[in-house]
């Protein structure tokens, strides 16, 4: 799959479907087990991942390689931080925030954090403390090599 040409609603699709079987296994982790952290919601929130990334791509357009970046990024929390689970109660927070975060990254053209916050159902000072969340469990490493991007694009 040649990502820059990938269509970006399929490309939504897949990611959207690979994070809910994530999101679906680890679900049935005890919640005792879990780790509480900003990113966590009171409620599981509706809306579907699948929407949600939609929802945030029309008002507030990211690339297929912001899009694969967060994959990698998850995965990289993942390794650094094997107590940090990806479940219902955090996905969306982790999604509005790793967009900005790959964003800003990637691409020289972004949008504000009131606006991204607005789209994302968040307030702009949530927001601001969510980005900077995000980057600690990153320990601010957000580059991902072009060969990387394909071969998770690859892995879809």
């Amino acid at each position: 799959m040649d990502i820059a040409a990938f269509p970006i609603s399929i490309l939504i699709r897949m990611v959207a479907d690979l994070l809910e079987s994530v999101i679906l296994a680890n679900d049935i982790i005890p919640s005792s087990s879990r780790t509480i952290t900003p990113f966590h919601s009171r409620a599981v929130p509706k809306i579907k991942i699948g929407t949600y990334l939609s929802r945030i791509q029309k008002y507030t357009p990211y690339s297929s390689e912001a899009l694969l970046s967060i994959l990698v990024f998850f995965d990289r929390i993942s390794q650094l931080h094997p107590e940090f689970v990806l479940n219902s109660y955090n996905i969306h927070r982790m999604l509005i925030a790793s967009i900005v975060v790959a964003a800003k990254f990637s691409s020289d053209i972004f949008y504000s954090n009131a606006r991204y916050a607005k789209v994302g159902g968040v307030s702009l000072s949530e927001l601001n403390r969510l980005e900077i969340e995000f980057l600690f469990l990153c320990h601010f490493d957000l580059n991902v090599r072009l060969e990387t991007l394909q071969e998770y694009g690859n892995h879809l």
